[in-house]
């Protein structure tokens, strides 16, 4: 009903019908026109004009009758001429006599009798200096006049100009009622219309017309949301992959499809409300018997389907946020989303289907807040409480422990009220927050500062390896390699940089420029935590790396499993005959040792070796007798060439 009220048939005759009201206005306005120059006052003026002129005539009859008869007296006739020339000349001349001219013919009549009346001047005059002139033919004349005079003002007063301008008034009245009944009518129409429109534009606005759900104005209607009831943001994931796919329509096609999936895990009371094409929120009622979690599950379930379209099936998934609310919490929705999109952006990082706001997430935002602070800080030279330095984890042959062919390089974090940060969750800030440049080149240059004069002034020539975090894969990288690293002393042959799978990202073809250019200086790359990836065979062959880490979930175990023992032996195996150096990481005991000594592994690095340790620690550990390591002279040990 309302579609056909707001059709464009209904526009366009309400549009005829305001046309139609402003024609009948400028008709009624031009009709009427007429008598905006016409008042009683002006009336009453022309009536008294008239009634002089004939008072007047009469009494210019009443000389030249006497005349006539020889009793006249001359001076009071041309007295009574004088008089009445000057009313003909008021009448045709001055601007209150307007209304007098306007009447019916009036202006051409008393123009013609005025011209009559100078007609009469001459033969008057030659008859007063004329003893004893016959008046007859002056009196047969002005008698003619006389008549056309008393015609003249017996057509404007028994005709009733009054009584015309009263009837016209009356038609004028009766033309400005019917306008003002239909101007009321159409008002009335037009107002009931816009009400409605106001009702249905404001039902539009607030409904989503993909799939007819409550949209983002209805929530800011709202305003507020009861504190105890759950806030669940919802996003379905890598939409915008959906819509560059199958365009718009598909978009709005999966947009409904998961709406309706969604609809049917709500109960009695809750709202599922559309946000934007693939971001909803859902406004639980109070609930009895199952747990948030529960529900977020359910919903999890729910959101996880296949889209089957004509020619394809995509999998869908979503992730969700959900802010509990509390008593006290606050009700403003505003704060409610936040909270709750909150807890999705921390589900999205962790790879989570669904994450809730509590006192936990809150601490740990808290606290990505001050490490982020601390780090801007820190990299600043500003002071701070957060403080980074390096470890370095020494890296041993297999088959012989005490030579120390190099070292990882480590970070380390603390923060003075925070304690010990993980560095996984360091760099993860920096990425986020745009800061792993900064932390890349801070690295390099405190690399360079510490181990600069190791290479410089003692003549080392072990390997130091550098993780790269993803922001530092960049055409950057060989700028700050050169500047901060091997303009600062350090061998470039003795560097090797690190590429987790993750980094890579598959973007093999950038990778491997780097790769290829920084190999040009002299360096090398490895692939670090090999095997922790999804595709960990096609980065060993596509990346044109020189060592393989390989990760120490295929060490924990192998010397109580054959079979785990048997797998590593193949991973390095493999490795060989791609002509890269193993690595292997995380070799805890003189089992694991021995195992990893017998499958051929060329490098070990792990605990039983050396833990990280600080640079002075690791000056130290060179230093001893029974270390050795490679040297551009022989000074310890020749240089050793690894295999």
């Amino acid at each position: 009903m309302l579609q056909r009220l707001f059709s464009r048939a209904t526009v366009v005759f309400l549009f005829v019908i305001v046309l139609g009201l402003l024609v009948a206005s400028f008709y009624t306005y031009f009709q009427d026109r007429k008598l905006q120059s016409v008042s009683l006052g002006a009336l009453r003026m022309a009536s008294w004009n008239l009634a002089q002129l004939g008072n007047e005539a009469s009494a210019f009859d009443r000389e030249v009758a006497l005349m006539a008869r020889g009793v006249g007296d001359a001076e009071e006739l041309q007295l009574r001429y004088d008089v009445l020339w000057s009313r003909y000349d008021y009448l045709i001349n001055s601007k209150e006599a307007l209304p007098t001219r306007r009447n019916q013919d009036n202006q051409e009549r008393l123009t013609r009798l005025f011209r009559e009346l100078r007609s009469l001047e001459v033969p008057i005059s030659d008859r007063l200096a004329a003893h004893d002139a016959d008046w007859a033919s002056v009196e047969s004349r002005w008698n003619t006049q006389k008549a056309a005079i008393q015609q003249l003002v017996v057509d404007n007063f028994v005709g009733d100009e009054t009584g015309r301008l009263m009837a016209d008034v009356e038609a004028s009245r009766d033309r400005l009622a019917n306008l003002r009944v239909l101007t009321l009518a159409a008002l009335a129409a037009i107002f009931l219309y816009m009400g409605l429109a106001v009702m249905f534009l404001r039902k539009q606005s607030r409904t989503d017309p993909v799939t007819g759900l409550r949209n983002v104005n209805y929530l800011r209607s709202v305003k507020r949301i009861h504190a105890a009831r759950a806030f669940i943001t919802c996003e379905i994931r890598e939409f915008s992959l959906v819509r560059t796919d199958y365009g718009n329509d598909g978009a709005n096609e999966l947009a409904a499809l998961f709406a309706n999936k969604l609809g049917k895990q709500l109960r009695t009371g809750d709202e599922l409300i559309h946000l934007t094409q693939s971001e909803y929120v859902v406004i639980l009622s109070a609930r009895h018997g199952e747990k948030l979690c529960g529900t977020l599950e359910r919903l999890a379930r729910a959101a996880s389907f296949d889209w089957r379209t004509r020619d394809s099936v995509v999998r869908v998934s979503a992730i969700f946020g959900a802010d509990p609310g509390t008593d006290s919490g606050s009700e403003d929705w505003n704060v409610r989303y936040q909270q709750a999109h909150r807890a999705l952006a921390q589900a999205e990082l962790d790879g989570q289907s669904y994450f809730i706001n509590d006192e936990t997430l809150r601490r740990r935002i808290a606290e990505e807040r001050q490490i982020h602070s601390g780090l801007v800080r820190f990299f600043n030279d500003e002071p701070t409480s957060l403080r980074l330095h390096l470890v370095y984890q020494p890296i041993v042959r297999a088959d012989d422990r005490h030579l120390v062919t190099g070292a990882e390089v480590l970070l380390r974090c603390r923060d003075d009220s925070l304690g010990f940060v993980p560095p996984n969750r360091v760099v993860d800030i920096c990425e986020r927050f745009g800061l792993g440049g900064d932390l890349g080149r801070w690295l390099f240059r405190q690399v360079a500062l510490e181990t600069g004069p190791l290479y410089r002034n003692l003549g080392f020539r072990g390997n130091l390896s550098i993780n790269l975090n993803p922001s530092m894969l960049t055409e950057r990288l060989v700028e700050d390699v050169q500047t901060c690293l091997i303009d600062e002393g350090l061998p470039a042959s003795a560097l090797c940089l690190e590429i987790t799978e993750d980094n890579a990202a598959l973007e093999f073809a950038i990778i491997n420029e780097l790769i290829e250019r920084l190999h040009g200086l002299g360096l090398e790359f490895a692939l670090d935590d090999f095997g922790t990836g999804h595709s960990s065979l096609e980065y060993v062959r596509e990346l044109q790396v020189d060592r393989l880490k390989i990760d120490r979930c295929f060490v924990d175990g192998i010397e109580d499993d054959p079979d785990k023992c048997r797998f590593l032996g193949s991973i390095i195996a493999m490795s060989e005959q791609a002509y890269m150096k193993s690595v292997i990481e995380g070799v805890e005991n003189e089992a694991q040792w021995q195992l990893v000594e017998q499958l051929g592994g060329v490098l070990i690095q792990g605990y039983h070796a050396h833990r990280p340790m600080t640079f002075n620690d690791y000056m130290a550990l060179l230093m001893t007798e029974t270390t050795r390591y490679p040297t551009a002279v022989d000074r310890r040990t020749p240089v050793v060439e690894l295999q």
